[in-house]
């Protein structure tokens, strides 16, 4: 029985704890950090966060392409690290763990524009 009870605990080791957050998800997490901390990149990133907030869905074909004009220029400015980080969200669920942590992370970058 000891044997038993041993190997589990032993197996239980070796598996990742199911609410942990993707690599990927952890690494976007770590960038917005990052980005909140550097007054230049949270200018930007404020910037970028009230252009989307106004963007419309029904723009005109000239004003969409100005605000996907500008929405690039912002995420060229904050860097590559950062477009990568903010292009992993697209595919996650927003009930799973890994979607609850990225958009954790991105509400509290948000909450730093409204400082």
């Amino acid at each position: 029985m000891k044997r038993i009870l041993a190997a589990i605990a032993v197996c239980g080791l070796f598996v990742p704890p199911a609410l942990a957050a993707s690599e990927t998800v952890q690494a976007a997490v770590k960038t917005f950090d990052q980005v909140a901390a550097d007054p230049a990149k949270l200018k930007i990133y404020c910037e970028m966060h009230k252009l989307m907030s106004t963007a419309e869905d029904g723009e005109d074909e000239s004003k969409a392409e100005a605000t996907d004009k500008q929405m690039q220029e912002y995420m060229t400015q904050l860097g590559p690290d950062f477009e990568t980080a903010f292009e992993a969200g697209a595919d996650l669920e927003p009930d799973s763990e890994d979607g609850k942590a990225y958009d954790a992370a991105l509400d509290k970058l948000d909450e730093k524009c409204s400082q």
